[in-house]
C-alpha cells in the first residue's frame, strides 16, 4: 500500500481502510492511519459502529502510534436498531473531527447538523446549523447534496441505545465474539479449517474442502442461512466461507449450525484439541468504558411521547410546506412494512427464500411503468438526488455508447431544485468554460408568467447542438405551474441528439393523468416520500423509483425483477451503469407505497392528484384576492396554479411591517414564524421567489381543514396589517421563541457529553389546544402575548 500510495504523488487524497476486513479479519488500523499520516492524506475509518462499545474495538478517534485518530468515519448503523429489511433503509454513519485544531472539515460533509443554541428569552434550545453549505442554497457550489439526514431511524437507534445504556451494548458485543470463537473451536474438524492466521472478532472465514455453494444450498434446505461465500474475494482459488456471530442468534441457532456440520463433514472426535483461536492484539481492544447512560423501557417511552408532542405532522390537520408533499401517511403502510416477514428477511438470501419481497418490488415496478408511461424501472436509488444522479448517470452512459463524449452542456432553469444543479456538478457538469465556450450547467430563463421562457431555451438547444447532454426540467416547475412548452422543448431537445430528464417532485399534481412517454421524457424520479406516502421522518429517510425511455433502459443501474416461469428473479440490465446501493434500495418503503397504491387503486392515483390541484387552486382563489401572488406575470397571464402557489404582501403591507424595524428580506421568514402560532407549520419561506410564501395543502384535508388553514392565513394578513409589531416576537406559543440562529452559527456546539436525558421546554399552548380554538380568539391572544 505504501508503493501504490507514493507512486500517486499529490494526486492521493486519502486511504480508506477498514477495521475489520471483507474477510472478517482485523487490520493493522494504527499502521494505516500513521501511514496516512505519512503520506499527508486524510486517513478514512471504515467501521461497524457497535464494536466501539465498553469491551469492544478501539474506537477510530485512538488509532495511531500518537493516537492522531483517523479523519473521517463511515460506517453501517442500521443493525444498531433496526431490521434487515431486505437491506433498506439502513442508517449511514458519517463522522469528521471537529475542534480547535480542525474546525473546517465539518463545512466540506455531507448531510445536515444541529448545533446548541438560544432562544430570545435564553432558553437552551436546538437549531439546524452550517445550512449555507446545502444544495438548496449553494446549488451546484454545495458541499452536501442530501435533502435530508436519516433522521426517523436515528431517532430509533438513539433510543435503542439509551436503553441498552454501556451494560447492554458492551453484553451485546461480548455475547456476538463469545459465540464466534465457540463456534470456531465446534465447527474445526478434518475438511474445516481457520482460512488465516490473522485474528477476526465475530466473522470467522473457513476453509473448506469442497465448493461452497451447494453446501449452502443444502443449509438453506435444512433451515439455515449458512453464511457468506468469499471464495471470490481474494485469489486462490480455495473454498472459502464467512459466517457472523452477533448477540441476536439463540444456542438453538448454533445447536442447530453445528449439527448441520456434523452431517456435512466428518464428525469433530469428543477428545479433538480444541484448535488455535488467533488472539486480538491488546492495542486493538477499547480502553475504558464509553460512558452511555441507561434508561428504562418506560422512561424512554415517556421522554419520546413528549418530544413528539412537540411537533406538528399532517396526522394534526394542514401542514402547507410548498415543494415538500407534505400529506398523510396511512398507517396501513406502516402496518404492511412492519409484517415479520418483510422486516426480517436478509437482503442476500437466496431468491427461493425471498419471494415475497422480490413480488413487492416487481410489482410496484409494474406500478410505475404505468403511472409514468415510460419503460423501465429501477427501485434502487434512496433519495430523490440520488435518482438525478442516476439518470444523469444513465444519461452520460448512452452518448459514451453513441460515441458521444463530447456532450458536456447540461441545461437546467434557473428556478430549479437546489438538488438539480448539485446533482449535475456531482455527475461532471460543473459549470465552467472550455475553449472560450460554456460548459456543463447553463441556465434557462424564465420567461415573466413564471415558466420557461422558450425563445431562450431554443436558442441554447440551437447554439449547443451537438455538445447538448440534456436538459433538466421540474414538470410542474417550483412556482406550481405547468411547464406546457415541454413537448415542443423535449423534441427540440431529441432533433439536437440530447436526453429530456424530468425531476418528478412534483409529481403528486400529474400522477394518473399525463403519459410522460409521450411528453418526451427519458429519465424521471419520483419521491416516495412525497407523492407515495412513505414518512418524511423528520427528515429521511426518503426514497425514489426512476422510471427511463428505451432509450436508457439497458443502462439501469441495480437490478431489475423479472417474472419467469411463475417465479421472481433480478436481472441485469445489458449495459448497466453499475449500483447505487448495496442491495435493493429502502425495500421497506417500497413496502408503504405499494400498500398505497393497492389502497388507491388506479382511478384513486388519478383522484389523489386531481384533489391536490383542486384544494390548491381553492385555496388560491380564496386567498390570492387579498395576498399578492408570484410570479407576478403569472397571474397577469392567467395560468392556471397546480397544486402549489406563491402569496407574496403588497408593497403597503411589506412598508407596514419594515417601520416596526424589521428588514425587508426578514419579512416573509417572521411572518412564517407567526404561523406557527395558529398551529400549522410555516409554508416554505423566500422560496423560490425570495419574498414569497408557497403554500402545497396536497389531497389529504377536509374542506373544512382547508377552510381553517385559509382563515389562519387571511388573520395572519390583518395582523400584518393591523398589528404588524407582533411579528417581531413571534412564535409566542411554542416551547422556546425565536432562535438565536446567528450566534448559534457563531459558536458551533454540535455535540456534548449525554448525562440525562435533556431537559424538555413544554409548548406554551399546545397545537392540539390551538386547533380547537377560534382563529380569531387567537389571534388575540397573539396580540395580548406581544403586547402589542
Amino acid at each position: 500500500m505504501r508503493a501504490r500510495a507514493r507512486a500517486l504523488g499529490p494526486r492521493l487524497a486519502a486511504l480508506a481502510f477498514p477495521q475489520i476486513n471483507s474477510l472478517g479479519l482485523l487490520e493493522d488500523v494504527d499502521a494505516l492511519t500513521d501511514l496516512a499520516g505519512e503520506l499527508g492524506a486524510r486517513a478514512i475509518a471504515v467501521v461497524d459502529p457497535i464494536l466501539f462499545a465498553t469491551g469492544g474495538l478501539k474506537p477510530p478517534a485512538q488509532w495511531g502510534a500518537s493516537g492522531r485518530g483517523a479523519d473521517i468515519l463511515v460506517g453501517e448503523g442500521q443493525h444498531l436498531a433496526i431490521g434487515p429489511n431486505f437491506g433498506g433503509p439502513g442508517l449511514g454513519v458519517f463522522a469528521v473531527r471537529f475542534n480547535p485544531n480542525v474546525k473546517n472539515d465539518v463545512r466540506a460533509t455531507p448531510g445536515r447538523f444541529v448545533g446548541k443554541a438560544h432562544d430570545l428569552a435564553g432558553r437552551d434550545c436546538c437549531v439546524m446549523v452550517l445550512s449555507t453549505r446545502e444544495q438548496h442554497i449553494r446549488k451546484d457550489k454545495a458541499t452536501s447534496n442530501i435533502c435530508s439526514n436519516q433522521a426517523f431511524l436515528a431517532t430509533l437507534v438513539g433510543a435503542a441505545l439509551l436503553e441498552r445504556g454501556d451494560a447492554g451494548l458492551a453484553a451485546a458485543v461480548g455475547l456476538g465474539r463469545r459465540r464466534a470463537v465457540a463456534a470456531v473451536r465446534k465447527l474445526l474438524r478434518p475438511g474445516v479449517a481457520l482460512a488465516y492466521a490473522a485474528p477476526f472478532f465475530n466473522e470467522p472465514t473457513l476453509a473448506l474442502d469442497r465448493p461452497v455453494a451447494p453446501l449452502l444450498e443444502r443449509a438453506r434446505r435444512a433451515g439455515l442461512h449458512l453464511g457468506v461465500e468469499v471464495s471470490a474475494r481474494v485469489p486462490g482459488g480455495r473454498n472459502l466461507l464467512k459466517l457472523s456471530f452477533t448477540d441476536a442468534q439463540s444456542e438453538e441457532d448454533l445447536a442447530k449450525l453445528e449439527k448441520f456440520f456434523d452431517g456435512e463433514f466428518t464428525a469433530r472426535p469428543m477428545q479433538a484439541a480444541t484448535g488455535y483461536i488467533p488472539e486480538i492484539p491488546a492495542g486493538a481492544w477499547r480502553a475504558g468504558p464509553v460512558g452511555l447512560p441507561h434508561f428504562s423501557h418506560d422512561e424512554l417511552v415517556a421522554y419520546y411521547q413528549k418530544l413528539g408532542e412537540l411537533n406538528v405532522s399532517p396526522d394534526d390537520g394542514c401542514y402547507p410546506l410548498g415543494s415538500c408533499t407534505m400529506k398523510y401517511n396511512p398507517h396501513v403502510n406502516d402496518w404492511a412494512a412492519n409484517l415479520p416477514g418483510f422486516v426480517n428477511a436478509h437482503p442476500q438470501a437466496p431468491a427461493e427464500d425471498t419471494q415475497g419481497c422480490l413480488e413487492v418490488l416487481f410489482e410496484i415496478q409494474e406500478w410505475f411503468k404505468g403511472i409514468t408511461g415510460l419503460a423501465a424501472v429501477t427501485t434502487q436509488p434512496l433519495a430523490g438526488a440520488q435518482g438525478e444522479l442516476a439518470g444523469l448517470k444513465m444519461m452520460q452512459a448512452y452518448h459514451r455508447a453513441r460515441g458521444e463524449s463530447g456532450r458536456n452542456v447540461l441545461l437546467i432553469p434557473k428556478s430549479a431544485h437546489g438538488t438539480n444543479f448539485a446533482t449535475a456538478a456531482m455527475a461532471g457538469f460543473v459549470a465552467r468554460e472550455e475553449n472560450g465556450e460554456p460548459a456543463g450547467i447553463v441556465l434557462l430563463e424564465a420567461a415573466p408568467d413564471g415558466r420557461i421562457d422558450l425563445a431562450d431555451c431554443e436558442a441554447k438547444i440551437a447554439r449547443f447542438g451537438s455538445r447538448l447532454a440534456g436538459v433538466m426540467i421540474t414538470n410542474p416547475n417550483t412556482c406550481g405551474l405547468f411547464e406546457t412548452d415541454f413537448k415542443r422543448i423535449a423534441d427540440d431537445v431529441h432533433a439536437s441528439g440530447g436526453l429530456v430528464y424530468m425531476d418528478g417532485a412534483n409529481m403528486n399534481a400529474i400522477a394518473g393523468w399525463v403519459n410522460l412517454a409521450a411528453m418526451g421524457v427519458d429519465a424521471l424520479h419520483n419521491n416516495l416520500h412525497k407523492t407515495w406516502t412513505i414518512p418524511h421522518g423528520g427528515g429521511g429517510p426518503g426514497d425514489a423509483i426512476v422510471a427511463v425511455s428505451e432509450r436508457l433502459k439497458d443502462f439501469l443501474p441495480g437490478m431489475q425483477i423479472e417474472k419467469r416461469a411463475g417465479k421472481f428473479a433480478a436481472v441485469k440490465a445489458a449495459r448497466s451503469i453499475g449500483s447505487f446501493h448495496r442491495h435493493w434500495g429502502n425495500f421497506a418503503h417500497k413496502v408503504r407505497a405499494y400498500a398505497y397504491l393497492l389502497r388507491l387503486g388506479g382511478e384513486g392515483v388519478r383522484r389523489m392528484s386531481a384533489v391536490a390541484v383542486l384544494a390548491s387552486r381553492y385555496l388560491y382563489a380564496r386567498l390570492s384576492p387579498q395576498y399578492g401572488s408570484l410570479p407576478a406575470g403569472a397571474g397577469a397571464a392567467g395560468q392556471p396554479r397546480m397544486h402549489e402557489f406563491i402569496l407574496t404582501l403588497s408593497p403597503e403591507d411589506f412598508a407596514r411591517v419594515t417601520k416596526t424595524g424589521i428588514a425587508p428580506a426578514a419579512v416573509i421568514p417572521r411572518i412564517g414564524k407567526l404561523f406557527l402560532d395558529f398551529g400549522f407549520h410555516a409554508p416554505t419561506v423566500a422560496w423560490p421567489e425570495a419574498f414569497g410564501l408557497m403554500i402545497e395543502p396536497t389531497e389529504s384535508y377536509t374542506k373544512a381543514e382547508l377552510d381553517r388553514f385559509g382563515d389562519a392565513v387571511l388573520e395572519i394578513l390583518k395582523l400584518v396589517r393591523e398589528r404588524p409589531e407582533v411579528l417581531k416576537g413571534a412564535p409566542y406559543f411554542t416551547p422556546v421563541d425565536r432562535v438565536d440562529d446567528v450566534a448559534a452559527h457563531r459558536a458551533l456546539v454540535l455535540s456534548e457529553p449525554l448525562r440525562g436525558l435533556p431537559e424538555i421546554h413544554a409548548n406554551r399552548v399546545s397545537p392540539r389546544e390551538l386547533a380547537a380554538l377560534p382563529v380569531a380568539e387567537i389571534a388575540a391572544r397573539v396580540v395580548k402575548t406581544a403586547g402589542a
